[in-house]
């Protein structure tokens, strides 16, 4: 597993050297679009809790090659008492063929020990193809073939399987200021046919400045078949402010 994560992680290096030197040679348009969210809430008094997230994007636009990342870490304590912690960490080479199709390759990595893993490693090979692009709505959809490789907790075995991806992404901008976003994701396990997982994101953010913009998001990820004595429901709701630079 370790040579195959290597060996794609040297992939991705020489697809980032090809982004890099396309970027000096490019035209004053602007090629990257960047953004961090921060959330945090803290009471005291009766009880006293705390959560914080926070959400990275980065994303490289195709000419042809480009490049996505994706980051975001929660985590919350009541009474000094642990109740949430997961980080993820995805990248994702792409190469557009044309004004619809574009292929991809990915790597992610997430840890989520109350959902019954140490640590979850997933590599993606497919294309996206985009249904509508205006200047309102984008839609578009995802289909890969996917490497699962599951370190779960003790007494639970670990487990590797081939699986899929098919994801589905949705914008509607709404006013010059605001926008809905949904994205809609299902992984299927080939090994295990019941044991398939599915997320969902939805998000509403608008703009105050050129620069800052505030979002409230609803996310879900349900396991049909959970690991252990772990719910197969996990969702979070947060308030963020978001900055795009």
């Amino acid at each position: 597993m370790r040579k195959i994560v290597g060996g794609f992680l040297g992939f991705m290096l020489v697809c980032s050297g090809v982004v890099m030197a396309g970027d000096e040679a490019a035209a004053p348009e602007k090629l990257w679009e960047s953004s961090a969210g921060l959330s945090f809430l803290s009471t005291s008094g009766n009880s006293d809790t705390e959560s914080f997230g926070l959400d990275i994007k980065a994303v490289r636009k195709p000419t042809p090659w480009g490049l996505e990342f994706n980051a975001n870490f929660n985590r919350a304590e009541s009474d000094s008492v642990l109740t949430a912690e997961r980080y993820f960490a995805g990248i994702r080479g792409t190469r557009a063929l044309n004004e619809r199709w574009t292929l991809f390759a990915g790597l992610s990595g997430e840890k989520d020990e109350f959902a019954g893993f140490d640590f979850r490693t997933v590599i993606e090979g497919g294309g996206t193809y985009k249904a509508i692009d205006s200047e309102k709505t984008f839609l578009s959809f995802d289909g890969a073939l996917t490497y699962t490789d599951e370190d779960r907790l003790e007494p639970n075995p670990d487990e590797s399987f081939m699986g899929a991806l098919a994801a589905m992404h949705f914008v509607w901008k709404f006013s010059p200021t605001a926008s809905l976003s949904q994205d809609l994701s299902y992984f299927p396990n080939f090994d295990t046919s019941s044991d398939w997982r599915a997320e969902s994101i939805t998000a509403l953010q608008a703009s105050m400045t050129e620069k800052l913009a505030v979002r409230l998001s609803y996310e879900m990820r349900y396991r049909n078949d959970p690991i252990g004595d772990a719910d197969d429901t996990d969702t979070t709701t947060k308030a963020s402010l978001v900055l795009n630079f």
